[in-house]
């Protein structure tokens, strides 16, 4: 049986345009999503591989987890409908004495970038460096990755020296991989006011 679009009157059946108020003329449509910032549970571990796309990386992944387990680090997520599309992590225990608190492995979901949420994850982890009360956050940028250094600088961060090295991690299979580190580093002050909040666990309201 025929069903009639409501939009246009036309035909459900051989030439005729199915759609839904929410279309536009070229058939494409607008669906809004929802999004929530939490702190990772143990089962988003899994889905953070991203279809294989950082399974090698499952071993950096577990270790970040742990670290917010332990109370020295955090991993923030952005998810939408479900499934995490967006990551940032804290280190608080690599830099503790300097008074620093170390922002890494920010990385969105290629489907959900430029929409934001890289913005959206940076500020939810400042506010948990500034619920620790730590003086600043820093960051590395790679070198070779200087197009990702105006975003940072339009946040607030300021360069602030170079750092060398490297670090090792394992795959699944049990091989081992070195990377080199050749980073900008860049640091942003946060609020003097801040008083230090440990021990009551993340605070990250849905956004």
């Amino acid at each position: 049986m025929a069903t009639a679009n409501r939009r246009t009157g036309t035909s459900g059946t051989g030439g005729g345009r199915y759609g839904t108020e929410a279309e536009e003329e070229d058939g494409h449509a607008t669906i809004p999503l929802p999004v929530t910032i939490r702190p990772a549970r143990p089962d988003d571990l899994p889905k953070l591989e991203w279809f294989g796309l950082h399974t090698p990386h499952r071993e950096i992944l577990a270790g970040a987890f742990r670290l917010q387990e332990r109370g020295d680090g955090a991993m923030i997520l952005a998810e939408v409908n479900g499934f995490p599309v967006g990551q940032i992590c804290i280190d608080f225990l690599r830099k503790r004495p300097s008074g620093r608190a170390t922002l890494w492995a920010l990385r969105v979901f290629q489907p959900f970038r430029k929409l934001g949420l890289g913005v959206r994850l940076v500020r939810a982890a400042e506010r948990l460096v500034l619920q620790r009360g730590v003086p600043f956050a820093e960051l590395g940028v790679d070198r070779d990755n200087a197009g990702v250094l105006p975003f940072y600088e339009r946040l607030g961060y300021e360069h602030c020296g170079r750092e060398r090295g490297q670090f090792l991690y394992h795959t699944p299979e049990g091989r081992l991989v070195r990377v080199a580190i050749d980073q900008w580093l860049l640091h942003k002050r946060m609020a003097e006011a801040a008083k230090p909040d440990i021990g009551r666990g993340l605070r990250l309201a849905a956004e």
